[in-house]
């Protein structure tokens, strides 16, 4: 069986769905395969940026209606800690942080895919990829004439067409437990620094349920010592998962490819690294990577224009991340980060606007390499 197609994404997540509904949007032939049936779960601490929320409304993509009714809850407050010690609660006049379910918001950006005019098949994978063809897992052959790696953290594209490029692996593991069993983190979203080398453990409260987790991203630190992190932060606030399973994954290990591909070839999202190495979000660099692929097809493969805008975004924000992560967490500078946080509500205020993708690294720790604030 042998299907023609323009474009060929592969991979269902937010990247790739983002992707194959603008090029469907703009009357670009375009099939998207995705090796799981929707709707999936996925482990994901939920944060949805105010950035990744406004690029969504912007495109048309989705409602503000809509997101609502996709969002568990709107958080303005975060509250930073070095392991059980408050540094400072910090309160948003604005740029809200939404918290979805990860398995609703990602079938609904799916199906919005669909429903613009993309072919979209599930339950298929990717097994062999040649410079105009892809074989998949139930012997079709589809040819094209762009491909997006959109496939994740393990992306088949990427090693495929260039070869491994990892960096250490970084791994969360969380549970998701009724709001009911919580007592003391009800409201707010909750990091807290000290458990781990280069990585947090965080409290995230939805409508009625609260993510629990820990993570690292690039760090030594074993799967063993991330879970181990967990188990003492749940109980130091004396928090029982009981019955509940504890879920795993991988936060992606591969190095950042700079161009999002070459040729004919792109990649987005996790596949292309954009993972941002202090909080390990990156739903927000999927979702814009893919409109920006996206827009690059349509204009006849337009890199040049795409990059710049990357440049100005998501590469430009990961990129900064890899540097000034160090700054955060290495041994040298950890304490001088911890006592601005604690002492400064201008620092506290950068971080939010960090997090929520209106403010760059630069800006976050000019602040911290100088006096004021």
């Amino acid at each position: 069986m042998q299907n023609l197609t323009t474009v060929l994404v592969v991979g269902g997540g937010p990247a790739g769905s983002s992707c194959a509904w603008k090029l469907a949007s703009a009357g670009v032939r375009c099939l998207l395969i995705d090796k799981a049936e929707f709707p999936r779960d996925k482990v994901c601490g939920g944060v949805l940026s105010s950035r990744a929320a406004g690029l969504l409304i912007k495109s048309g993509m989705i409602s503000t209606a809509e997101l609502d009714l996709l969002t568990e809850k709107t958080h303005r407050t975060l509250s930073l800690w070095d392991r059980e010690e408050l540094l400072r609660s910090y309160t948003s006049d604005n740029h809200p942080i939404r918290i979805i379910s990860r398995m609703g918001f990602d079938n609904f950006l799916l199906e919005k895919a669909g429903t613009s005019g993309a072919e979209v098949i599930t339950g298929e994978t990717a097994v062999s990829i040649d410079s105009s063809s892809v074989r998949t897992s139930s012997n079709r052959s589809i040819r094209y004439s762009f491909i997006v790696g959109a496939d994740g953290c393990n992306s088949f594209v990427r090693k495929t067409s260039f070869g491994r490029s990892g960096r250490k692996t970084g791994i969360g593991f969380e549970y998701i437990l009724p709001l009911s069993e919580v007592n003391d983190i009800t409201d707010g979203l909750h990091i807290h620094f000290g458990y781990l080398p280069y990585g947090y453990v965080w409290a995230f409260p939805g409508r009625e349920k609260i993510c629990i987790g820990a993570g690292v991203v690039g760090s030594k630190a074993s799967p063993p010592e991330v879970a181990s992190a967990l188990k003492e932060f749940l109980e130091a606030r004396r928090i029982s998962a009981g019955n509940h399973v504890v879920k795993a994954a991988l936060i992606p290990s591969l190095s950042l490819h700079k161009s999002l591909g070459t040729g004919q070839i792109y990649l987005a999202g996790d596949a292309a690294g954009l993972v941002d190495q202090v909080s390990g979000e990156g739903i927000g660099h999927a979702i814009e990577s893919g409109f920006l692929i996206a827009d690059a097809i349509i204009f006849g493969g337009d890199r040049k224009t795409m990059l710049i805008r990357a440049n100005e975004g998501c590469l430009g924000s990961v990129r900064q991340s890899e540097f000034y992560r160090h700054l955060l967490f290495s041994r040298l500078t950890r304490r001088l980060a911890m006592r601005k946080l604690k002492e400064s509500e201008t620092f506290a205020r950068a971080y939010w606007n960090l997090i929520s993708g209106s403010q760059s690294y630069n800006d976050m720790f000019l602040r911290l390499l100088t006096r004021s604030g």
